[in-house]
Parts: structure tokens; sequence; C-alpha cells
């Protein structure tokens, strides 16, 4: 596990990550009729994905590796 100063910067890039999926998903539903929904859903799931990864390096756990 990363030292205290490491971590944090860890748990904010997470956090910055699955602030800017939050983003795309919000701006993808404003094209309506011909929103692509399961670009909307692809970017939610990484967006919780990537803040479950913050708080579990926040809680002091090693999120598991699942890609190679």
């Amino acid at each position: 596990m990363s030292d205290p100063p490491d971590l944090a910067r860890l748990v904010a890039q997470w956090a910055s990550k699955a602030d800017n999926d939050f983003r795309n998903a919000e701006y993808t539903l404003t094209l309506q009729e011909d929103c692509p929904f399961d670009t909307v859903c692809f970017h939610a799931q990484q967006c919780a994905e990537k803040y479950l990864k913050a708080l579990l390096l926040q809680a002091g756990s090693e999120p598991p590796r699942t890609h190679v």
C-alpha cells in the first residue's frame, strides 16, 4: 500500500476519473432521441467502479485487479 501522500493523490485521481465518466454520461443524456443509452450505462458503470476503487483505497483496502 502507498504512503499517505501517495494514497491521497491516488484517491483523488480515481475520483477525478469517476467525475469525468459521470460528466460523459450526463452529457450523452442530453442527446435525447439520438441518445445511445448503452454508452450512458457504460459510463455510469465506470463511474461507480472508479468511485468504489477510490473508497476502498481511502479505507485502506487494496482494490482487486481484474484486468492485467
